[in-house]
């Protein structure tokens, strides 16, 4: 039967003015709506697209890499390669020709300006340097094929080229390169799984080298590409971009054909392969758009609610790309991907507990347009908590110290607010608009028109959303308005066509209550189901052992960050890396950088830091050459005192110049007074480092890339260097290695000179965003659970309903993280995220139910009743959200 009227003298409740005033105002909510899709499809139109928001938490490792960006700009910006040769060995012709002939092609393509990348200028991109195994300057680079070349043409018993030499005669060369002191270190670019046998070739006994992979690098011009440092990491500016598509363009060229090798750029390219991935992944939102129109086609069976909820996901994108640039939102990983998905499932939410509210009032008998306001007073107050405790939920984000993460907080509010709006409140408004104008049932249509309308109104929404989110947001508002029109204006003025049916009631006739075997057979399964209460605290003592064992394996969950669980196993970015563990493993690893300020003309801090190199000799967390020597960059500042002081070209002009003979009788080969310090460093800053036979082995520009000094001595000097830690994939060696390099670094605090001292890099800028991350969702996960609980309290008037609502959260974040435990997954930038989404959902579950069922007990006065009903009418609901 009809519900009963309410009584005159009873007040009217806040949803049900609500519920009339927007059945009263239908026509000018409905086009309120369309003006400002329109008006916010403007700024999509108009705005760029925002720069990424900043990952960084802040704190010491980032200050000193701040430090570093702005007090060192690298004249050379370097590639690094890997190649692995298809038969086994690099080290044959096939290979090193092969590599020779595209080290021809990359030089000549660079001359004629084919590597510029993006819209920088056409000109020659590779930088010369002088290569010390050599001894000659290099146009961009150089590798063992180079030297093997040489040696086969250079050497009168050879007399060839590697293009033309036997199989001998280049394991000879080989084995000349690296028998020669001055070429040995080419020897370091071998695999680590390189061997050697002693074999005679002409009468002289050599070792047949033999290796897997070889690696290398390429060195461009840093200023030409607007300079900075080098940065590996998703948030990269346009200058950043413009140097990895330079690494993309240099590598493929070095790969050629590939018949001998297989090339892959080191980490080169880690913005454009998350772009890359990010426009794969649209493809996966659009069918999570399509999947979830179909579920609201299943749960709902109207055809008119599945092209509204289609043309709502579409608005939705809008409205959210509009705001976030109206407002400044920046772009990124977890904005632009993860928000939309958010964005889906909380739309389709609200749409299927409204309109299904809708449905259960109009088969009642109401006439659409009072269902509607019927419907919308019982479930309204619902879905404003809903609103409320997911704005909530998403907002607690904004306590974290992350940039990207605050501002995915601000988004999904906007989403969850939009999503409310459109899909909460206009759809089931337009939806009974549209079946009160109706001249026949929806039913009546031919059910094959019906099926085709639905999917669709689908792959149009999902369309929509793909070119909105992920291609070009100005497609996404065309695309849909082509999908408001294909589903919605084109069918209705089809419909107003056809003439009403003689045999069918009219649309203000009770309609039939669902029946039949597979109604009967659903209302029992939920009846059965309602009946658990019955068993209450057998359930409640199954879940409390569920929760308790999923808390333990929560509580293991670690924060930890690889490639791998951001890109697909077969990503160059991913198999490069992989390559580097396989093939260099302790020999090379992710840079950590090491900053020391204050005078270093004081023999006292070049002292303490020879000191800290001897530690880090000692270190087992930094990488070592064949000899098992630790790895440290050069030049650094004690490589470029020793070579100026051994220089007697750089003696003499300094003797010239600045009056002071420079002698070095002290151990490391330092000089002996601070003044002979303060000398070497003025000259190294304005005429670079000289060599044995007194070219330039550092210009310069190389120097002002580890040290910063004054001549005139009235600011601090400030120096860098680097080492390189294996394994950093795991982020247990970091948190090591971390520790064991500030204890190598103690020796610096104190000494004379030094003022300050600190460790930086990629590792540990990693390693202090995964701890912010941790914090964030230590913090933001407490602070929506208290405030959802506030809410709900005030919301209920009674503290047993808002624990009974809120408590099921907990156990949804708890089973969440346990299950990632135990399914191999790590808590990282993107994870974390995922608690907030969990709450923010989970908690309309809970609200939607809770309510349901207290508006069920009012009237029947039984629980068992009240649950079934709740069930049978909300609970259908919440099986399609």
């Amino acid at each position: 039967m009809p519900r009963p009227e309410p009584a005159t003298h009873v007040p009217r409740s806040y949803s049900q003015v609500a519920a009339e005033w927007l059945d009263q105002h239908a026509k000018l909510t409905i086009w309120a709506t369309i003006a400002v899709t329109l008006l916010l499809a403007i700024p999509l139109l108009v705005i760029d697209a925002p720069p990424q928001a900043s990952q960084d938490p802040g704190g010491r490792v980032y200050d000193l890499q701040r430090t570093i960006d702005a007090s060192f700009a690298s004249p050379s910006h370097y590639i690094g390669f890997i190649i692995e040769a298809r038969s086994g060995d690099v080290l044959t012709q096939e290979v090193l020709s092969e590599l020779l002939l595209n080290e021809t092609r990359l030089r000549a393509a660079d001359q004629r300006g084919d590597l510029a990348p993006g819209d920088l200028a056409p000109v020659p991109y590779l930088r010369e340097f002088f290569d010390t195994s050599s001894g000659q300057a290099v146009t961009g680079v150089l590798t063992l094929a180079d030297a093997v070349d040489q040696r086969l043409s250079r050497d009168s018993d050879l007399n060839t080229s590697v293009f033309e030499a036997s199989e001998e005669q280049v394991k000879l060369a080989v084995h000349r390169v690296f028998a020669d002191p001055q070429t040995l270190e080419l020897r370091e670019s071998l695999s680590v799984r390189a061997t050697s046998t002693k074999r005679t070739v002409r009468g002289e006994e050599i070792d047949w080298w033999v290796s897997p992979a070889m690696v290398f690098g390429v060195v461009a011009d840093n200023d030409l590409l607007g300079g900075g440092t080098l940065v590996i990491g998703v948030g990269g500016d346009e200058r950043t971009v413009d140097k990895e598509r330079l690494n993309r363009n240099v590598q493929e060229l070095l790969r050629g054909d590939q018949k001998a090798y297989r090339l892959w750029g080191i980490a080169i390219d880690v913005n454009l392969e998350s772009a890359d991935q990010g426009e794969a992944s649209g493809a996966f939102i659009a069918l999570t758009v399509i999947a979830a129109v179909a579920v609201v086609g299943l749960t709902l069976r109207s055809y008119w609610a599945v092209a509204l909820t289609g043309v709502g996901l579409g608005t939705l994108m809008v409205w959210l790309k509009g705001i976030s640039l109206l407002v400044g939102l920046k772009g990124g990983l977890v904005i632009d991907l993860i928000v939309p998905i958010a964005m889906v499932s909380l739309g389709v939410d609200f749409a299927i507990h409204s309109v299904r509210r809708y449905q259960e009032e109009k088969r009642l008998g109401p006439p659409p347009r009072r269902a509607f306001t019927i419907a919308m007073t019982g479930v309204l107050a619902a879905l404003a908590l809903a609103l409320a405790s997911d704005a909530i939920a998403f907002l607690s984000n904004t306590a974290a110290g992350i940039e990207a993460v605050i501002q995915f907080g601000i988004a999904a509010g906007i989403a969850v607010a939009g999503s409310f709006v459109v899909l909460g409140l206009v759809l089931p408004l337009a939806l009974s608009r549209i079946e009160h104008g109706s001249r026949a049932p929806v039913r009546r249509l031919n059910r094959t028109l019906s099926v085709a309308g639905v999917l669709g109104a689908a792959a149009l929404s999902g369309a929509t959303v793909i070119l909105t989110v992920a291609v070009l947001p100005a497609a996404g508002v065309a695309m849909l308005a082509v999908t408001f029109a294909v589903v919605i204006l084109i069918p209705l003025a089809v419909r107003r066509m056809r003439k009403p049916s003689p045999n069918v009631a009219p649309a203000t006739e009770r309609a039939p209550l669902p029946h039949g075997p597979a109604a009967n057979k659903r209302a029992h399964h939920i009846d059965r189901l309602a009946t658990l209460t019955n068993y209450r605290y057998i359930v409640i003592a199954l879940f409390a052992v569920l929760t308790a064992l999923s808390t333990l394996a929560a509580l293991k969950l670690e924060a930890t960050f690889d490639v791998g669980d951001f890109f697909p196993g077969d990503a160059d970015f991913v198999v490069s890396l992989d390559k580097i563990d396989e093939h260099v493993g302790e020999r090379s690893g992710e840079p950590a950088a090491i900053v020391i300020e204050g005078d270093l003309s004081e023999l006292g801090a070049l002292s303490a830091i020879q000191a800290v190199f001897d530690n880090l000799d000692g270190n087992r967390f930094v990488a070592r050459d064949t000899t098992g020597v630790a790895i440290i960059t050069k030049p650094n500042i004690l490589q470029i005192v020793r070579d100026i002081s051994a220089s007697q070209r750089a003696r003499d002009a300094i003797r010239d110049s600045f009056g002071v003979e420079i002698s070095a009788d002290l151990p490391y080969g330092l000089p002996s007074s601070n003044q002979q310090v303060r000398a070497v460093l003025d000259y190294a800053v304005t005429e670079g480092v000289p060599g044995a036979g007194g070219d330039l082995i550092y210009t310069p520009d190389d120097v002002a890339a580890v040290l910063r000094h004054n001549p005139l001595g009235n600011t601090l000097d400030l120096t860098q260097f680097t080492v390189f830690l294996p394994g950093t994939r795991e982020q247990s060696i970091v948190e090591d290695a971390q520790a064991a390099i500030s204890k190598d670094l103690v020796s610096l605090a104190g000494a004379p000179g030094i003022t300050d001292y600190g460790l930086t890099g990629s590792p540990f800028t990693r390693q202090a965003q995964l701890e912010a991350t941790t914090k964030s969702l230590q913090t933001s996960i407490p602070i929506a659970a208290v405030a959802s609980f506030v809410l709900l309290l005030v919301a209920f008037r009674s503290v047993r309903y808002a624990l009974v609502t809120i408590i099921p959260i907990g156990l949804v974040v708890s089973w969440l993280y346990g299950i990632m435990w135990a399914s191999g997954f790590a808590l990282n930038f993107v994870t974390a995220t995922i608690g907030a989404i969990s709450i923010g959902v989970g908690i309309d579950f809970s609200i939607h139910l809770t309510a349901r069922f207290r508006e069920e007990l009012r009237r029947s006065g039984d629980r068992l009743s009240a649950m079934r009903l709740a069930l049978r009418g909300t609970g259908v609901a919440l099986t399609g959200s």
